[in-house]
């Protein structure tokens, strides 16, 4: 992912439940909104809840957590999703629009397109690089206990990092995870659907700096923002 500057203003947002997200947008977006032309889509876009069921995954199988619009919590197979984005990306008019965002801190092979992609992802590795240069050991939180697995891939050494979980989408254990990560020097909060206030309430019982993937991503992400966008 390159973060050279955006060359126009008309941005893709792209969450892998249904759009809007009126719990990532606003915020992420906040200086910006008034200034980029803005359309959201989601993989899940014009489904019913029987046919999101259907994406459910099996014992053993990947998984991806998301956000209805209704703000109902969702969970699907990581190759349901996959599927889901194929389709969407395909539908995305390059001449419509200028780069592409996504609200989705996974490892995603179908978010892929002939527009600039700007990934969590790569940002949320680039922010571990630099805290492993510190020496500092990450506590990682996901929001599912299947998912930690994925996040501890994302170290050479069991050293490095400490894992724990809690959905940003139903319930209120950052308290709780606070202190199960107390040992950590840093915490990143692994999923798009944390916000600031979850951060604070697991910084309050860790006693340690707590940032959540969506404040990385627009940290790097705004260098390739402008408030002086080209029309």
């Amino acid at each position: 992912m390159s973060m050279e500057q955006i060359q126009g203003k008309r941005l893709a947002l792209v969450t892998i439940g249904q759009a809007p997200r009126v719990d990532i947008t606003p915020d992420m977006m906040r200086g910006f909104e008034d200034i980029y032309e803005i359309t959201e889509f989601g993989a899940l876009d014009g489904m019913t809840r029987e046919e999101v069921a259907a994406l459910a995954p099996t014992e053993g199988e990947e998984r991806l957590i998301s956000r209805m619009v209704d703000g109902e919590e969702v969970i699907c197979s990581h190759a349901g999703i996959e599927a889901r984005l194929a389709d969407l990306f395909a539908r995305i008019d390059a001449d419509k629009f200028d780069a592409i965002l996504m609200l989705c801190s996974g490892k995603l092979a179908e978010a892929s397109h002939t527009l600039p992609v700007f990934s969590p992802y790569d940002t949320l590795n680039a922010e571990i690089a630099e805290c492993r240069a510190r020496g500092e050991v990450i506590g990682m939180i996901s929001p599912l206990a299947e998912q930690m697995g994925k996040n501890e891939a994302l170290f050479d050494k069991p050293d490095e990092a400490r894992f724990a979980h809690a959905s940003p989408y139903g319930g209120d254990a950052f308290e709780a995870v606070g202190e199960e990560l107390q040992d950590t020097d840093v915490i990143i909060m692994n999923c798009m659907g944390f916000d600031a206030e979850m951060a604070a309430k697991v910084e309050k019982t860790a006693a340690v700096p707590t940032l959540t993937v969506r404040q990385i991503f627009m940290k790097h992400i705004e260098r390739a923002l402008s408030k002086d966008a080209a029309a």
